[in-house]
């Protein structure tokens, strides 16, 4: 038999370990796949048009989606906001999220944005302070239909204390801008 021995030249003393990030908030949707989703600490808000943000199954995922067809009007935006987020129990002070289309033909005026609030209380969305960040958002194109891609870490240093964030779609009933957007497995860390 042949014995192999490996020796360090470290000691374990010297070795600096990882920090492990703390997920704070996850969501990802499951119970949604039997439509029993509890919604009381989230904010659904039409603020232009009557669209609202809701809850799908599609390949035996649950997840949100917004979809401004079928609605008559000429311009949706639907704003789906997160309960309140104590960014002080965060190491990273970070999020991601898995974000979807079908059906966008025009990113420009049939998109995604995704916002963060300190001073949101649920009564204020009107003169609550918004600041949007920025995210990866999904392949655009019929071959990427229903595909669910990763939005990249998202910094968010700049906020402290309770946050809520708002994933914002905006589309309206016309072909080229009636596309739908879904989010799903949204991590705070």
């Amino acid at each position: 038999t042949l014995a192999l021995s490996f020796v360090s030249c470290v000691s374990e003393e010297d070795q600096e370990l990882p920090q492990l990030n703390n997920v704070i908030f996850n969501e990802d949707f499951q119970t949604a796949v039997t439509g029993t989703f509890d919604t009381t600490n989230w904010h659904n808000i039409a603020k232009t048009g009557t669209k609202i943000w809701f809850q799908n199954l599609y390949r035996e995922n649950g997840y949100f989606e917004f979809s401004p067809f079928g609605s008559n009007e000429a311009v949706n935006e639907g704003w789906f906001i997160t309960p309140q987020i104590d960014l002080n129990n965060a190491n990273k002070k970070a999020m991601n999220f898995d974000v979807a289309q079908h059906h966008v033909i025009d990113a420009t005026n049939n998109k995604l944005k995704v916002f963060i609030s300190n001073d949101f209380t649920g009564d204020n969305f009107d003169s609550a302070t918004w600041t949007e960040v920025s995210f990866t958002g999904p392949k655009i194109g019929s071959s990427n239909n229903y595909d669910f891609f990763k939005s990249g870490t998202i910094n968010l240093a700049e906020f402290s204390g309770k946050i809520n964030i708002a994933f914002v779609a905006i589309g309206g009933t016309s072909s080229v801008n009636a596309g739908a957007y879904m989010i799903d497995n949204i991590k705070v860390f």
